[in-house]
C-alpha cells in the first residue's frame, strides 16, 4: 500500500474553543521572540540571534487499528522504539520430530524418556522483539485517543516532516509479529499434541508390560503346574521310602531300648531285694550282738558285706545300663535326623526346577514391574515441564496481546502539527519547537507577575497534551543526530517561512491587538513585537 493510498488526516494546533488563526499566529511569534537570545551580557557575553523562521510542520503519526481494539500508534520519524522481552522454552517441534523417532520398540521409548527427561526443564532463552516506532507509553496513547477526535483529512497540501518509518518497514514488523505468534501458536500446539501423545504411548506401553508380565506368570505357572505332576509322585516315593526307612530304623532302636529298659527294670529289682537282704543282715547281727552271740553276729555281717558287694555291682550295671539306654536315644535321634535330613534334600532336589521356575518368574515380574515405574518416572519431569512450557507460552501470549492488528488492519497518517523557530546567530542555529497548545486562563498570579514587572508572555501557552508535547523533544534529538534531518528541515521551512507569508504577519498584528486588550501583552510590549515583525 502505497502512502499515496493511505487515509492522511491532520490535528489542530489550538484547542477548539480558541482556533483563530489571528490568535494562534500572535502567540507563536510572541514565544519565538520571548526565546530569541537579545544578546549583551556582562560576564559571558551572548551574540545576538536573529529569528530566520517560523514554520508549522506535520509531525506523522502511523496509527494502525482493527475493529474496536485500541489503536497502534509509530513514530513517523522512528525515534520511538519498543522492546518486548519475552522467554523462548526449548523447541516442541524439535522434541516431537524425536519422539516420533523413538516411540518404537519400546526399549528406545524407554531410553529417550531417560536421556530428555529434563528437555522442558531447560532454562528458557531470553529474546526480544523489536516494534520500531512504536509509542507504548499509556499517557500518549490517553492523550492522543481524545485529541484525534478533533482531525480533519489532508486535502490541500501542507508542510508535512518526511516520513523515516515507511510503511513497508510498519508492514515488516507486523509480518515478522504475525509469524513470531504463529510459531507460539505451532509450538503451543505441538506441546498438546506432545502432552496428548506421550501419555498415549505411555499408557499403551505400561498396559503392554502388564501384560507381558501377566503371560510371563501365566506360562511360568503352567510349567509350574506340568512339573508338579511329574514331581510331586517321585515325592511321595520318596517319603514312602524314606518313611519305611525311619520306621525300620526307629523299630530298631525301640527294640534294643525296650530291651535295656526290661534289663533295667530287673537289675532295679535286683538292686531293691539285695538292699532289703542287706538291711536284714544287719538287724540280724545287731540282735545277735545284744544277745552276746559273737560268731552268729559275725556270719550276719560277713553276708551284709557280700550282699554290699553285689548291691555295688548291680548298681554298676544299672549305671551302664542308662549310659547305653542315653546313647542309643542319641544316636537314633541323629540317624532319623540323618534320615530325615536326606529325605529334605532329596525332595528339594526334586523340586529345584520348579523352584527355578518360581525365582525365574519373581524376576521377570520385578523387571516388568521397574520398568514400568521407570517409564513412569521418566515421562514425569517431560510431562511437568511441559505443562510449565505451556504456562510460560501462555505467559508470552499474553505479553503480545494487542500488539497484532492481522491482515485486516485499518492504516492511516495522522500528522501533529508543531511551531518550528529557527535562530541564528554567527554560523550556528537553535531551534526551539513549539507543541499543540492554549492560552492559559489570565488569573491572579499572571496579573501578579505584570504589576512585579515580570514577563507574562512565558506563561500565556500551554501544551494541550503533556504526553503529545514530548514528540516536541523528539523531533530535537533528531536534529542533534542527524544532519540530514535538520537539513531537510531547515529547507521545508524555507519553503513555507511563515515570516514570509503575508496572511500570517497580518494575523500576528491582529492577534497582537487581541493579546493587548486580554492583557497577556502590554501596549509597548505589542508595538516592539509588531516593530520585530516588519523589521
Amino acid at each position: 500500500m502505497l502512502v499515496s493510498a493511505i487515509k492522511r488526516q491532520t490535528l489542530p494546533f489550538s484547542a477548539p474553543k480558541s482556533r483563530e488563526a489571528q490568535l494562534e499566529a500572535a502567540t507563536v511569534f510572541v514565544m519565538a521572540e520571548v526565546n530569541r537570545s537579545k544578546g549583551g551580557g556582562l560576564l559571558n557575553r551572548q551574540p545576538q540571534e536573529t529569528l530566520r523562521l517560523i514554520t508549522r510542520v506535520g509531525y506523522p503519526l502511523w496509527v494502525c487499528s482493527k475493529n474496536n481494539a485500541p489503536p497502534l500508534i509509530f513514530d513517523g520519524l522512528d525515534v520511538y522504539s519498543h522492546n518486548v522481552i519475552y522467554d523462548e522454552e526449548p523447541s516442541a517441534t524439535s522434541f516431537m520430530n524425536a519422539l516420533q523417532n523413538y516411540q518404537q520398540p519400546r526399549e528406545n521409548y524407554v531410553t529417550f524418556l531417560c536421556d530428555q527427561c529434563t528437555y522442558f526443564q531447560q532454562p528458557p532463552k531470553t529474546k526480544q522483539f523489536v516494534f520500531r516506532g512504536l509509542i507504548s507509553e499509556t499517557d500518549f496513547q490517553a492523550d492522543f485517543s481524545i485529541y484525534r477526535r478533533e482531525a480533519t483529512e489532508i486535502t490541500l497540501p501542507q508542510n508535512l516532516l518526511p516520513l523515516i518509518l515507511e510503511e513497508q518497514t510498519l508492514n515488516a514488523t507486523f509480518t515478522d509479529l504475525d509469524r513470531l505468534l504463529a510459531f507460539f501458536a505451532e509450538e503451543k500446539a505441538k506441546l498438546l499434541e506432545i502432552q496428548k501423545l506421550l501419555k498415549k504411548i505411555t499408557s499403551q506401553y505400561i498396559t503392554e508390560i502388564e501384560y507381558e508380565a501377566a503371560a510371563a506368570k501365566e506360562e511360568a505357572d503352567a510349567k509350574i503346574k506340568a512339573l508338579s505332576e511329574f514331581i510331586n509322585p517321585q515325592v511321595v516315593k520318596f517319603r514312602k521310602e524314606y518313611n519305611r526307612r525311619i520306621k525300620k530304623l526307629g523299630a530298631s532302636f525301640d527294640k534294643d531300648l525296650d530291651d535295656l529298659y526290661k534289663l533295667k527294670i530287673r537289675t532295679e529289682k535286683m538292686i531293691s531285694k539285695c538292699e532289703s537282704q542287706f538291711r536284714e543282715y544287719e538287724c540280724n547281727a545287731r540282735t545277735a550282738s545284744r544277745r552276746g552271740h559273737e560268731i552268729y553276729e559275725q556270719r550276719w555281717k560277713d553276708k551284709a558285706k557280700q550282699i554290699q558287694k553285689v548291691i555295688s555291682e548291680f548298681r554298676r550295671e544299672l549305671k551302664n545300663i542308662e549310659n547305653n539306654v542315653n546313647r542309643l536315644r542319641k544316636q537314633k535321634g541323629f540317624d532319623l535326623s540323618k534320615l530325615k535330613q536326606e529325605l529334605d534334600v532329596e525332595v528339594k532336589r526334586l523340586y529345584q526346577p520348579i523352584v527355578d521356575i518360581e525365582v525365574a518368574k519373581d524376576e521377570k515380574i520385578l523387571a516388568y514391574k521397574q520398568e514400568s515405574n521407570r517409564l513412569i518416572a521418566c515421562e514425569k519431569p517431560i510431562a511437568e515441564g511441559i505443562a510449565r512450557s505451556l504456562e510460560i507460552r501462555e505467559t508470552t501470549s499474553r505479553v503480545f496481546d494487542g500488539l497484532s492488528v492481522g491482515e485486516q488492519k485499518n492504516v492511516s497518517l495522522f500528522y501533529i502539527p508543531i511551531y518550528v523557530v529557527c535562530f541564528e546567530a554567527n554560523l550556528s542555529q537553535r531551534y526551539i519547537l513549539i507543541s499543540p497548545s492554549s492560552i492559559s486562563n489570565f488569573d491572579f498570579s499572571v496579573k501578579l507577575r505584570g504589576v512585579l514587572g515580570r514577563s507574562k508572555v512565558k506563561d500565556m501557552l500551554a501544551p494541550r497534551f503533556r504526553a503529545i508535547a514530548a514528540l516536541t523533544t523528539k523531533v530535537e534529538e533528531r536534529i542533534q543526530h542527524s544532519s540530514t534531518f535538520e537539513v531537510q528541515l531547515v529547507s521545508l521551512g524555507e519553503k513555507n517561512n511563515l515570516l514570509k507569508s503575508p496572511t500570517f504577519v497580518g494575523s500576528v498584528l491582529e492577534g497582537l491587538e487581541v493579546l493587548k486588550q486580554t492583557e497577556w501583552v502590554t501596549e509597548k510590549e505589542a508595538k516592539d513585537f509588531a516593530s520585530q515583525l516588519t523589521a
